[in-house]
């Protein structure tokens, strides 16, 4: 046995671990010096364990002292965390220091892994949410929350990006501007509604809606709404019904238009970033999909309808549901605290290595892919025209092994025409072995 070539190996993996004010790389060799002539090979390991042991619970793994790059690694995968670059690079302001731990990126999509830590106060917990924030270059984000230390009141965060090109050795710049925390999320909320009671809205309680003169909504109607123009919604403000332990938004009116159930809500709460949505359940309990959308609105001293989102105005495709064998839930999340500060950093990003793009030409009713690439974080379709369904789109990547490997989550993002929409999984995809990609049951050699 070479003692060493194993010598060495323990010293390398122990001059990895920063132990605060100690070096420890002088302790193993004299351990081991002492040792050699008297000890064989394994009573060297077991001393060399003993002086760690004695180390770490002499200092109490002062878990402060430890880079944050390191703790990540307890909380990503092992085959992500090969391919994170360290960047921790922190910004303090407002007595809360947001650092950004590491990152990775291909052409299109960009992942940041970062903390935020209250300094002075209980700002951040276990519920924060990231509200204004943006990344050099990039459009479609998402921020979430992967681990919360109390002791240090220390939330790690994961956010992912896309819409960028050629991000590779490029500077970006992070800026978080708000966050929300605090936050009280009501859930199975009963609303004591009778949907045999509701009766249609008649002329007098509907009043006309521009959708070109509205701040947003959204679900599968939204797009039919816009191309209609202008739409009819409920009258504002003909009841109030208030619904259990919610004091910042009430039913303000209800009634069917069009054969669709529409639930106008009022939002009165002071939080920020106040919502909710309607739901239904059957007798045992479970939740029922159907076709549902929402619109905000504004009204006037006149009660006509402008610009705002004072109002949210709730409507389902309910003409194939039995209504005596379902029942109106809520969900509803308002939070208590809403920061503001400056916290910017910037840092050069790299690429997580290898990468391929093949051109070819599949065909959609509103698009078409004129290209895919393949990177470790996932495949990307660009293409042109609009696409309004990128959900409905699966995709798979052929292994040159026989395997299938599939993917969990979709994004979409398209600008003047151009669509891209990229498919991403919790495992990276070994880019060599990739053999073919399929697209809706159409197979695409992957080529360099």
């Amino acid at each position: 046995m070479n003692y060493e070539y194993d010598e060495n190996i323990i010293k390398n993996a122990l001059s990895t671990v920063e132990i605060p004010e100690y070096n420890i790389i002088p302790e193993v060799d004299k351990k081991i010096k002492e040792q050699k002539s008297h000890m064989n090979f394994k009573r060297i390991v077991a001393a060399v364990l003993a002086v760690c042991l004695c180390l770490m619970f002499s200092v109490g793994l002062v878990a402060a002292a430890i880079p944050n790059f390191k703790k990540l690694l307890f909380f990503v995968a092992s085959d992500i965390a090969l391919m994170l670059q360290p960047v921790e690079i922190s910004s303090e302001d407002n007595g809360i220091k947001m650092e950004v731990v590491a990152a990775m990126n291909d052409d299109e999509m960009a992942v940041i892994y970062l903390t935020m830590q209250d300094l002075t106060g209980n700002r951040i917990d276990k519920t924060l949410d990231i509200y204004d924030y943006s990344l050099t270059g990039m459009h479609a984000f998402n921020c979430q929350i992967v681990n919360y230390d109390e002791i240090t009141k220390t939330a790690t965060l994961r956010m992912q990006a896309n819409g960028g090109e050629k991000l590779d050795g490029k500077k970006v710049k992070f800026r978080i501007d708000s966050f929300l925390s605090d936050k009280l999320i009501f859930d199975a909320v009963e609303t004591g509604i009778n949907l045999l009671d509701i009766a249609s809205a008649n002329v007098s309680q509907t009043v006309p809606l521009d959708m070109n003169n509205i701040p947003g909504g959204g679900g599968s109607l939204f797009e039919e709404f816009k191309e209609q123009g202008i739409v009819k919604v409920l009258k504002a403000d003909q009841m109030k019904h208030s619904l259990p332990g919610i004091e910042f938004m009430y039913i303000s009116n209800i009634g069917y238009i069009d054969g669709r159930l529409h639930i106008q809500t009022k939002w009165v709460g002071e939080g920020i970033d106040d919502h909710g949505y309607f739901y239904f359940v059957n007798t045992a309990g479970d939740k029922i999909n159907i076709s549902a959308s929402n619109i905000y609105f504004g009204t006037d001293e006149s009660g006509d309808t402008k610009y705002g989102n004072d109002y949210v105005e709730y409507i389902f495709d309910v003409n194939n549901l039995n209504l005596n064998e379902i029942k109106l839930m809520g969900f509803f999340v308002s939070n208590g605290n809403y920061t503001t500060g400056n916290w910017e950093v910037a840092f050069k990003i790299q690429s997580v290595g290898q990468q391929k793009q093949t051109d070819c030409n599949i065909k959609f009713d509103t698009w078409t892919v004129t290209s895919i690439s393949v990177s470790p974080m996932g495949i990307t379709l660009t293409g042109s025209g609009e696409n309004k369904e990128p959900q409905s789109i699966t995709v798979s990547a052929n292994m040159t092994d026989g395997s299938v490997q599939t993917f969990e989550s979709v994004r979409s993002f398209s600008d003047n025409g151009k669509v891209k929409i990229k498919f991403t999984s919790s495992l990276p995809l070994d880019v060599s072995k990739v053999q073919s990609v399929t697209v809706d049951g159409i197979e695409i050699n992957n080529k360099n």
